[in-house]
């Protein structure tokens, strides 16, 4: 019996692991409905409620996920869903209705004006309880302000660092600036413009620079929001008149 073990050959090839199949993003797809389906879910849950609503089409996106462990980065693809909102009939039978309901309406309210506050209180170091500007909090000022940026205080904390990562991903190669130059300019992004409010030619190049990044980045559904506070937050800073810079101050 034959008891010797083999040895392996002296010119045998190194096993070398193999490598994974799949390069960048794993795409987590999504099933949503066609034009015609969200038509007839959104018909139906208006049929079905016995409370007035207005229902519509909501597309909810997700982050880019990264496992610690293998690496591999996915992306899951945006969710469509056809959503009831309390219309004017249903707003109203809550203020009737009273309660718990009532108290979750005031909720929502109080939210949207503690939004606006922060972020005025965030542009200014200077601003404080004996001379906050309480006339830009009416529900009537934040009504007329662009959604965006009476959005832009709610947009969570990880969604804007989230665009800031992103913005330094894209940029160096969108724009052939250096990976230092585009992580300063993240920073005043997403320390939404705050520092350089008074700055023009600085305002005038990013928001110049964001149109570059919406149109290079995979990922501009998801900060879309982001952008577009930005974009309104600039305007609304290089058409400051003096005299309004002043009276600010």
């Amino acid at each position: 019996m034959n008891t010797q073990t083999e040895q392996p050959e002296e010119n045998a090839p190194d096993v070398v692991p193999s490598e994974p199949a799949h390069k960048g993003p794993v795409t987590i797809a999504a099933t949503n409905p066609s034009p015609e389906e969200m038509k007839s879910l959104i018909e139906n849950i208006k049929v079905n409620h016995n409370f007035a609503v207005d229902v519509k089409a909501v597309k909810f996106n997700f982050k880019r996920q990264k496992d610690k462990d293998t690496g591999i980065e996915t992306i899951r693809e945006a969710v469509e869903l056809a959503v009831p909102f309390p219309s004017v009939e249903g707003i109203l039978a809550i203020l009737e209705a009273g309660g718990t309901q009532l108290d979750l309406l005031q909720d929502a309210v109080e939210a949207v004006i503690v939004a606006v506050a922060r972020d005025i209180i965030a542009e200014d170091t200077a601003i404080n309880a004996s001379n906050f500007p309480i006339d830009k909090i009416t529900w009537e000022a934040i009504a007329n302000m662009p959604k965006a940026q009476r959005r832009g205080g709610g947009i969570p904390k990880e969604v804007w660092e989230g665009f800031g990562q992103d913005y330094i991903e894209v940029m160096p190669e969108a724009t052939g600036k250096s990976v230092e130059q585009i992580t300063n300019a993240s920073k005043i992004l997403v320390g939404k413009l705050s520092n350089v409010r008074t700055n023009e030619p600085v305002l005038e190049l990013l928001v110049t620079q964001l149109a570059i990044y919406a149109d290079n980045s995979p990922n501009i559904e998801e900060y879309k929001e982001c952008v577009e506070f930005l974009l309104n937050k600039a305007d609304t800073f290089l058409n400051v008149s003096p005299e309004e810079l002043l009276s600010a101050l």
